[in-house]
């Protein structure tokens, strides 16, 4: 196969990725994100693996979102009463965030739901799908990040 052809592939491969991603996002979003990967439910998460208080910036840069944006998410947390936060010791201009137990709670039954839907897509695929899928999957994920320097 001469190059030429090669380019064609990937072209014909890229238009079908864009086709997919256009037209079926709706579909995609309510399996992979029915709750949000960016907002409230992100944060939480993020909160819930650090296992220790983090400041709005570095809870911000591990979301990719602006400081404002992390802004409006922790003071509706806050007001949910799913955060709580405290001044750095370290640092007292710095405010580090942390997750209550409601927050933990809800970050939980959040995740298990999540999972249930991912469950019930992978079953439908089989086996061998399922595992060449998340196989795939990871290795767009680490290709992607090489491209972007992330």
């Amino acid at each position: 196969m001469d190059n030429m052809d090669n380019i064609r592939d990937y072209e014909m491969l890229a238009e079908n990725l864009c086709d997919i991603h256009f037209l079926y996002s709706r579909d995609l979003s309510n399996v992979f994100e029915q709750h949000s990967t960016r907002g409230e439910e992100a944060a939480l998460f993020w909160l819930s693996k650090l296992e220790s208080p983090v400041s709005a910036g570095e809870l911000a840069s591990k979301l990719g979102i602006t400081s404002g944006r992390i802004a409006n998410i922790l003071s509706s947390l806050d007001r949910k009463k799913y955060i709580e936060r405290h001044r750095s010791t370290r640092d007292r201009r710095q405010i580090n965030v942390a997750l209550t137990g409601a927050g933990a709670d809800h970050i939980r039954s959040v995740y298990e739901n999540a999972k249930e839907n991912h469950i019930t897509l992978l079953k439908k695929m089989g086996d061998d799908n399922a595992r060449e899928f998340i196989r795939l999957m990871n290795l767009a994920i680490r290709t992607a990040s090489e491209i972007t320097g992330a």
